[in-house]
């Protein structure tokens, strides 16, 4: 009285169809090949932001002899020179390049996706928290 061996096997190809579509796994596009994750990008975001993006901008803007931007008095605010917002920029822009040979990889898109979106963020923020700082008088030059 047992269930043929046949209809056995169908049930279970039907149970691993069904799991694989709720469960929704995630084919490669090339067989074989494995997917890296955006948290692998995400975790070099982050360490490139902030342990080599401040040291390179200031790094450049000791070669380029960028002015530090200074306040006198809470009335008389300096204006801030392109070549020091520049400076941020091209740093920046430099360190993100490695983003574009990334995303010519179909398996390494997602780590390029996590590596521009993390550095991008943090470095806005490491900006705007230096020229903060720079302006409170508590920047460390």
């Amino acid at each position: 009285m047992g269930v043929p061996l046949e209809a056995a096997w169908g049930a279970a190809e039907w149970v691993n169809r069904v799991a694989g579509k709720v469960c929704g796994r995630v084919r490669a596009a090339v067989p074989g090949q494995v997917r890296w994750r955006a948290g692998w990008g995400v975790a070099a975001g982050l360490f490139v932001a902030v342990f080599v993006l401040v040291p390179a901008t200031f790094a450049v803007q000791d070669a380029w002899e960028v002015p530090v931007p200074r306040t006198i008095a809470f009335a008389e605010i300096e204006p801030i020179r392109t070549s020091y917002w520049l400076s941020w920029a091209l740093t920046l822009a430099a360190l993100l390049t490695p983003t574009l040979l990334l995303a010519l990889l179909p398996a390494a898109r997602m780590i390029a996706l996590g590596y521009l979106l993390t550095t991008t963020a943090a470095g806005f923020v490491l900006c705007a928290t230096t020229v903060g700082l720079a302006f409170s008088g508590l920047d460390p030059a």
